[in-house]
């Protein structure tokens, strides 16, 4: 078997859950290998992609690539890793500058939609090799939607902390998932009745289905743990929402 091509031939078995932001961040000459790649990605993909293509590109040498990436799964697996760590970075910077929590979860959506749409690998793979791709987002996308998922519900769990609500641990992690669903579906398939091209569209996304959310979650909880009775009228329903994004 040769250095250069993963042991299952294909990138197909690439893992998911390898996708840690919490890794440490590369040195520098491997940061520049990383660059490198993600360049080679971008202009011909997966099944073309080479270690001698990278060492071109980052004007390394070929042991050099070696050094720090023996083969070349574990460099995909390393790229794909640092381009998640750019992801979460900027989405949480862009989450924590909103002041309340369907503000929060909106603007969330909205960047992870727009980032994911615009990323040139992922545009890249998507166009051209989805049989790559596609089943990590859909059919075997089960670690995915997980990892997600326990990102963001561990924003809304800070959030509601923050906020001193009182919200079922239970009902956190449907609401995360509900979430990453969404983002995925509007990823692969961008076509809508709403207008996601505009501020207007994503207004209307948090008002019809980003406060609502939260408001049901927000509503008091009675005594015993359960959850209060759901608001019968549109007056509660405005009243709820409002209570946690009051305007």
């Amino acid at each position: 078997m040769s250095r250069g091509g993963p042991a299952s031939g294909n990138f197909q078995q690439l893992r998911v859950d390898v996708l840690d932001p919490g890794r440490e961040p590369p040195d520098a000459t491997a940061g520049r290998v990383l660059s490198a790649a993600r360049r080679v990605v971008e202009e011909f993909g997966l099944r073309r992609f080479t270690m001698d293509q990278v060492a071109r590109r980052g004007r390394v040498s070929r042991m050099t690539v070696y050094r720090h990436f023996p083969r070349k799964d574990e460099l995909v697996r390393a790229l794909l890793t640092a381009e998640l760590r750019r992801f979460t970075t900027e989405a949480d910077a862009v989450v924590e500058a909103e002041p309340t929590i369907d503000g929060k979860l909106a603007v969330g959506v909205r960047f992870c939609v727009e980032h994911l749409r615009r990323h040139p690998v992922l545009a890249r793979l998507l166009r051209t090799e989805p049989e790559i791709l596609l089943p990590h987002l859909t059919t075997a996308g089960g670690p995915l939607i997980s990892v997600a998922t326990e990102w963001i519900s561990g924003h809304v769990r800070r959030e509601i902390a923050a906020a001193g609500l009182q919200i079922p641990p239970g009902h956190v992690q449907p609401l995360a998932e509900l979430l990453v669903r969404l983002v995925v579906s509007l990823v692969l398939n961008p076509v809508s009745t709403l207008d996601l091209d505009s501020d207007e569209g994503w207004d209307r996304v948090r008002a019809l289905y980003v406060a609502p959310f939260v408001a049901v979650l927000a509503r008091e909880v009675e005594p015993g743990g359960r959850a209060a009775a759901p608001a019968t009228s549109g007056a509660a329903e405005a009243a709820a929402v409002a209570s946690v994004n009051p305007l």
